[in-house]
């Protein structure tokens, strides 16, 4: 059966590719080097204002959905170095550091302009501990036995929300309701990313959220998007009417499954111990035990397609390999990994690919999050000569740091523009089922690196194969499978797969 049978025909969500902004990295405009500084004039456009001019140029690449990092005022008290955008003191206001509401407003009615989504990321499991509530309604908290405001894990500058509270739970849904409307006559943003959904003490709370807010705006389709970590932590939010999670699996196979070269900075495919340590991979990391990292890629993508026909209605992951929390994929996995990776995201069923500002030109360090330059844990393992195992942290800075020289940061906008293209034109990848095929990779079970799969949609057939590995790949059953029109990638002279390469075929067309 068609995914989309019970859809509106007006529905854009399986068409959703998303572009993720953090307003710091905008803000970040100084010169580069001490003749730009000397030339320096002031710079008084804001970022919103920044980043609504120059709108239709980013969108060419290609993408539907703009999502800013939380826009709103970022917290003072037990701030963290510059202040977490995910510290938030008021969900009604506008951070000035951005710009202003009337700022972001115009940039929301340009991107409708443009035929952009637009949706905002928000905290829904915890504020500032200065939001404006925990003066006008401190009843709205979960509190220590000694009163203080609780928090979860190390996030001192938060304070968490208490959705045992009829009154919180009525509030939350006005903020929503008020971005959703924020352009009047029911018009405004369309959607949501909800940070750490799954964290909220009564999830009851989004049963009754998303009806009501699809009830107010019964004429249109929205996109909440759950931050969201663990299979089962999904299919309980798609239950609660959360249309889309995070495919955390996905990312975790690029972290546990590749390593950079020492020698020629080239991904390499190489298990991680800390996958034998998470608890929720642990299917995954069973399905590399028998057949690879093929094996593990096609469980992921097989699960939430054996899991759809629970639901009424479509449901989707966001796949990637950088987010603003993880660091950026070229740094950590290197640049084989990040091209095979996102090809087969932007292949897979049930998926909005998901890129975060930059990564089109190769960037390499961690937009901003508590400080303008520093080291992070988002770093990367590095394999030494003598087959030891290194590792090296990560960096998280407020300007941007790009892949090294025109060509090579031309190339990579070239990759992400033809996914984006071949995504968009295509409504078999968008509508189409699944099913994983053998292909004949001719390697021993556990050192299987070529993922393969049917996408179909009513008499179209196309047939994918992705190399996720640095070797090139013989597949003894390629003549008989793979006889058909080439849409996407190619094979070798030799008729292998590249390394970290590509295979569509047409079948029949």
């Amino acid at each position: 059966m068609n995914i989309l049978s019970s859809l509106l025909p007006t529905s854009w969500l399986p068409e959703a590719m998303i572009y993720q902004v953090n307003l710091r990295a905008l803000a970040a405009r100084e010169p580069r080097n001490p003749v730009e500084a000397a030339a320096e004039k002031p710079v008084e456009e804001s970022p919103l204002a920044y980043l609504t001019r120059n709108l239709s140029r980013l969108k060419r690449l290609g993408f539907t959905v703009l999502y800013l990092l939380p826009p709103y005022p970022i917290g003072r008290a037990g701030r963290k170095g510059i202040g977490s955008p995910y510290s938030s003191r008021d969900f009604a206001a506008i951070e000035p550091e951005y710009g202003t509401k009337g700022e972001v407003l115009e940039l929301v009615r340009k991107a409708h302009k443009l035929k952009l989504k637009v949706i905002f990321d928000i905290t829904p499991n915890h504020t500032a501990r200065d939001h404006v509530w925990m003066k006008e309604h401190p009843e709205y908290y979960v509190r220590n036995p000694d009163g203080s405001a609780f928090f979860d894990c190390d996030w001192s500058d938060t304070a968490k929300l208490d959705y045992r509270v009829p009154a919180l739970r009525a509030a939350m849904v006005e903020v929503y309701d008020r971005w959703l409307s924020c352009l009047g006559d029911g018009d405004g943003i369309d959607g949501f990313r909800l940070d750490m959904a799954h964290f909220i003490n009564d999830r009851s709370f989004w049963n009754d959220a998303m009806a009501e807010l699809q009830r107010r705006h019964a004429d249109r389709e929205l996109l909440f998007l759950a931050e969201c970590y663990g299979f089962d932590n999904n299919l309980d939010l798609f239950r609660r009417g959360i249309v889309a999670a995070y495919d955390d699996d996905f990312y975790k196979l690029s972290q546990y499954g590749y390593a950079v070269d020492e020698a020629t900075g080239e991904s390499r495919v190489r298990l991680s111990e800390d996958a034998h340590h998470n608890h929720d991979f642990q299917p995954i990391l069973e399905a590399w035990g028998d057949g690879g990292i093929a094996a593990a890629a096609g469980r992921i993508l097989m699960r939430y397609e054996e899991a759809a026909a629970a639901f009424n209605t479509p449901r989707f992951v966001a796949r990637y390999t950088d987010n603003h929390d993880e660091g950026r994929g070229l740094y950590r996995f290197g640049p084989g990994a990040v091209r095979a990776m996102n090809a087969l995201a932007f292949l897979a069923p049930r998926t909005i690919p998901f890129l975060l500002c930059g990564e089109e030109f190769g960037a390499l360090d961690r937009p901003s999050i508590h400080a303008r330059c520093q080291t992070c844990d988002k770093g990367r393992r590095i394999l030494l000569r003598d087959g030891r195992e290194v590792r090296i942290e990560g960096v998280e800075f407020e300007g941007n740091v790009y892949a090294r020289g025109f060509e090579t940061r031309l190339e990579w906008y070239e990759f992400f523009r033809d996914l984006f293209r071949l995504r968009r034109r295509n409504r078999i990848l968008t509508e189409g089922t699944c099913a994983l095929v053998d292909v004949g990779e001719q390697a021993p079970a556990r050192e299987r690196t070529v993922v393969a799969f049917d996408r179909a949609l009513g008499r179209r057939l196309w047939r994918c194969a992705v190399n996720l590995g640095e070797k090139p790949r013989q597949l003894a059953r390629a003549g008989a499978l793979l006889d058909g029109k080439v849409v996407f990638g190619g094979l070798d002279d030799d008729g292998s797969l590249p390394p970290f390469g590509a295979l569509v075929v047409a079948i029949g067309e």
